[in-house]
Order: C-alpha cells, then sequence, then structure tokens
C-alpha cells in the first residue's frame, strides 16, 4: 500500500513540475509578439525646445533598412502614446500645438510592415515659445556717417531680402544686406522718402522736398529712366509724399501727405486717378493727414498716423470702409495673408479686415517709435525705430 501511494505521489509532483515548467518558458512567437525581421530603433530623435513660436520639429536619424517610420505623441490626457504621423521622412513639424512653454513628448519606430518593425527609439520632449517673432539684431546709429540715421523714416526691402533706409535728414536712401551690413549711398535725395521695386527690379524712389523730380524711376545700375512731380497741388504736383505701393498691373500709388490725396500713375508716371487719403475723425484735433499705403488682395489700403485709422480702396479709388488700429498707423505693409502696421510702440499682424493676429515687438521697442517696416521673404520683420536712430530685425520662429 505504501509502495502504491509512493508511485501516486511521484506521478503527481511530475505534472506539477510539468506545468511549472510550460510556463516559465512561453512560444515567444506568439507572447512576446517579435516580428519576422526586427530592425534597428531610430536614435538621435530630438524635438525643438523653445525654437519656434507655434510649432515643435521632431527630426531622427536615417536608419538602415528603414522604409516607414512611426511617431507616436503623448496623450495628454489619456497619458498615452497616440500614433501622429508615418512618414518615410526623418522629420516631422508638429502644428497641433496649444500650450507654450508645456513639454509634448515623442518617440518613433521603424515601421515597414506588419512583421517587419523595430522597438521604440528613446523619448523625447519639445515645446513651443508661444513667440512667433524675436528680436535677432539691430544695427544704425545716430549721425551722418555709413550706416547711421539722423532721421531715418522709411524702409523698404527687394527680392534678395536687401534693406533700404531713406533718411530725409541726411538726404540719402542707404543700402545694407539682410545682416545689417552697410553696402551703399544707394540714392541721393532731399528729403528721401517713400522707395519700392517694380517686378523688373527697378527701383521707385522719392523724395520730399522742393526739387524736381518728386518721383523717379531707377534701373539696376541707378540711372534715372523716368521722373516726374513738382512742388504744388496739381495732379503732377505734391506737397508732401510720404510711402508708396505698386499694385498688380505695376501701377504706382503715391502718398500726398499734406494734399491728403491718394494719386496713381502708370510706370510711365502718366497721371491715372486721385482719391482722398485720410478723413479727420470726430474727436481729431488736426487735420487729415494720410503716411501708410500698401497693395493687397487687390486693394489698397491706406494709414493715417492721426487717428489710427486704415482706410481700405479698390484700384479704382473708391472707398470700402475703414477699421481703426488703436493706436498711431504709420507704414502698412503686406505678406502672405496679413497686413503688418507700424503702431508707434508695436506692430500689428493683422487680417483684411484689421482683426489683431498678433501684437509684436512692444517690449522691444519700449520707449521707441516705429515709423517704417518692411517684411522679407522669409516673413521677417524690419522695424525702422526713429526715436533710437536703429533698424530692428525681428525673425520669425
Amino acid at each position: 500500500m505504501n509502495n502504491y501511494l509512493s508511485a501516486i505521489t511521484i506521478v503527481f509532483l511530475f505534472a506539477l513540475t510539468g506545468c511549472k515548467k510550460s510556463k516559465e518558458n512561453p512560444n515567444p512567437q506568439t507572447i512576446d509578439q517579435k516580428p519576422v525581421t526586427e530592425l534597428d530603433r531610430p536614435i538621435y530623435v530630438s524635438a525643438t525646445k523653445g525654437k519656434f513660436g507655434n510649432r515643435i520639429v521632431v527630426t531622427w536619424a536615417p536608419i538602415p533598412k528603414a522604409k516607414k517610420y512611426q511617431l507616436f505623441k503623448l496623450n495628454e490626457s489619456t497619458q498615452e502614446y497616440v500614433l501622429t504621423k508615418e512618414t518615410a521622412d526623418t522629420s516631422f513639424t508638429d502644428l497641433q500645438i496649444t500650450k507654450p512653454l508645456t513639454k509634448v513628448y515623442y518617440k518613433v519606430m521603424v515601421r515597414n510592415s506588419e512583421t517587419e518593425y523595430s522597438r521604440f527609439s528613446d523619448l523625447d520632449y519639445g515645446y513651443t515659445s508661444g513667440q512667433n517673432y524675436v528680436p535677432v539684431f539691430s544695427f544704425g546709429t545716430e549721425g551722418t556717417g555709413p550706416g547711421q540715421f539722423n532721421f531715418a523714416y522709411h524702409l523698404e526691402v527687394d527680392k534678395d531680402n536687401n534693406i533700404y533706409v531713406s533718411d530725409e535728414g541726411n538726404n540719402v536712401v542707404q543700402k545694407f544686406d539682410q545682416k545689417g551690413t552697410f553696402l551703399e549711398r544707394f540714392y541721393n535725395g532731399q528729403g528721401a522718402r517713400g522707395i519700392a521695386f517694380l517686378n523688373n527690379g527697378n527701383a521707385v524712389v522719392t523724395q520730399a522736398q522742393y526739387s524736381s523730380p518728386y518721383v523717379a524711376i531707377m534701373d539696376k545700375q541707378k540711372n534715372i529712366l523716368k521722373g516726374w512731380g513738382t512742388y504744388g497741388t496739381a495732379d503732377n504736383q505734391f506737397l508732401n509724399i510720404e510711402e508708396i505701393t505698386i499694385d498688380d498691373e505695376q501701377n504706382i500709388y503715391v502718398v500726398d501727405g499734406s494734399n491728403n490725396l491718394v494719386k496713381k500713375f502708370d510706370q510711365n508716371g502718366n497721371f491715372l486717378l486721385k482719391f482722398p487719403g485720410a478723413v479727420r475723425a470726430p474727436a481729431q484735433q488736426d487735420n487729415a493727414y494720410p503716411l501708410g499705403i500698401c497693395f493687397f488682395k487687390n486693394k489698397i489700403f491706406v494709414t493715417s498716423p492721426r487717428n489710427g485709422q486704415v482706410r481700405v480702396y479698390d484700384k479704382t479709388g473708391n472707398y470700402i470702409k475703414t477699421w481703426n488700429t488703436g493706436a498711431s498707423a504709420n507704414a502698412i505693409k503686406a505678406k502672405g495673408d496679413h497686413l503688418y502696421v507700424a503702431c508707434g510702440g508695436s506692430i500689428l499682424k493683422t487680417d483684411e479686415d484689421g482683426l489683431v493676429k498678433e501684437d509684436i515687438g512692444r517690449s522691444e521697442i519700449a520707449g521707441g517709435h516705429v515709423r517704417g517696416i518692411a517684411v522679407n521673404s522669409d516673413g521677417d520683420i524690419i522695424a525702422l525705430n526713429i526715436s533710437a536712430r536703429k533698424v530692428i530685425v525681428f525673425k520669425k520662429l
């Protein structure tokens, strides 16, 4: 009997031992779900940290044999990683950022197919600065020499992003490269004012003192091809030129501040039409006076520094509407889908109806007064601080 019980006990213990061994050595193919072909995982995953105002750029090193990558982003609410992008590239720009200065976590894997993929990369996080423009450098001091300003009032850039500063106090337009390095005295004009460029690269330059011509077109060698305008109130005369702009048909619009008119010419200097530039607001003490002008979405936008208004016209001078900046509205420029208005203590970025999208440079310009602005092909804003006698460049992030 004892031998019989011993035999049963041995069989029972053997069965238990066998079951336990089976659990300790599961089938790795079904439980671990390893791929048939395991690829190297992505390395050097890096997300930008405060480099941009409204986006995070994630990059990683290319992996041999990788055909597709999957980027996962941590969902803040569920604390789970969510597939955000599948791409063959080694970078991703995340524009879906709602909170500045908040860490956003990412990880990346190679995923060529259901059976050919890698493990996840190490995590990295990025965040936005909340700022879309930051001052990167400035140039200029008070004086009369190269790179110095006396009463610099107007500003423009060409297609190569060179910067042109009109200084009516020094009677000159100076040309700088996009890094602020002085290049040359581009134009000598008595009371140099607004400047613009035609599509063929020729420059339209203006001046405001008792000299002729008030408006001139110069070729790339700075030869004057056309010139017109004298002092007065007739159609081809001016009292005090401010800013100018050019439309899509290469017609030239000149703001004559003291005559309170915008005058339109073709590029040969032929007078086409005129219309009022500004109106006097009910509480305004001084006379109506226009200053800035730009062509945007087939319309003409004209500013008035004395009442903060922006008046909108069609190309034939028909009035459309008015909106108010709430500040001294000086130069106005257009780029992409937005307008940029120099408002003394800052630069307002708006849509065509005056809805403010961003207030730029208020802390950097504090105590100064921006009158002239330009926007280059990179979207950077160049601002002319007339009080400080310097140009500030705000880089678009």
